[in-house]
C-alpha cells in the first residue's frame, strides 16, 4: 500500500545567486495511511514552508511529493484532495460546529450521509461532539 504522504529529497531556495536562501535541505518523510505527522520547530525553521509545498501553495525547487501514491508537484492545489486549517483560522460564525466542520466535504459534493458520518467521527476524536449544534 503507497504511503498517503511520500516526501523524498524536498528542497526550497528562496532567492538567487548568493541572495539564496536554503530553507528546507532534503527533507524525507513517509506517512503511512492513519499515521499523523506532526511538525515541531523553532519559528523559521521550515514547517510552514514545506505544509505549504504540500498543499500546493508554493513549488519546491527539487524533490518528489506524493499523495496517495500520486505525483503532485505541478497538480493544483484544489486537485490533491487535501484540506488545510491555517495558523489564523476563520470560522464561519453563521454556521453551526457540525456545519463548519463539514463544509470542505460540502464543497467536494460528498453525499449528506457520508458527510454526517465523518462530522460525528471528527467531533468523537476530538471530544466535542457535545459543541455540534452550537455556533462558533
Amino acid at each position: 500500500m503507497a504511503a498517503s504522504l511520500h516526501i523524498a529529497g524536498i528542497r526550497k531556495v528562496f532567492g538567487k545567486g548568493d541572495k539564496a536562501v536554503e530553507i528546507l535541505k532534503k527533507i524525507d518523510i513517509e506517512v503511512a495511511p492513519g499515521e499523523f505527522l506532526i511538525l515541531v520547530g523553532p519559528s523559521g525553521c521550515g514547517k510552514s514552508t514545506l505544509l505549504n509545498i504540500i498543499a500546493g501553495l508554493e513549488d519546491p525547487t527539487e524533490g518528489e511529493l506524493k499523495i496517495a501514491g500520486k505525483n503532485v508537484i505541478g497538480v493544483a492545489p484544489a486537485q490533491r484532495d487535501i484540506a488545510m486549517v491555517f495558523q489564523s483560522y476563520a470560522l464561519y460564525p453563521t454556521m453551526s460546529v457540525a456545519d463548519n466542520i463539514g463544509f470542505a466535504l460540502e464543497m467536494r459534493k460528498v453525499p449528506l450521509d457520508v458527510r454526517t458520518k465523518r462530522i460525528h467521527e471528527v467531533a468523537a476524536m476530538l471530544q466535542i461532539e457535545h459543541l455540534l449544534d452550537r455556533r462558533p
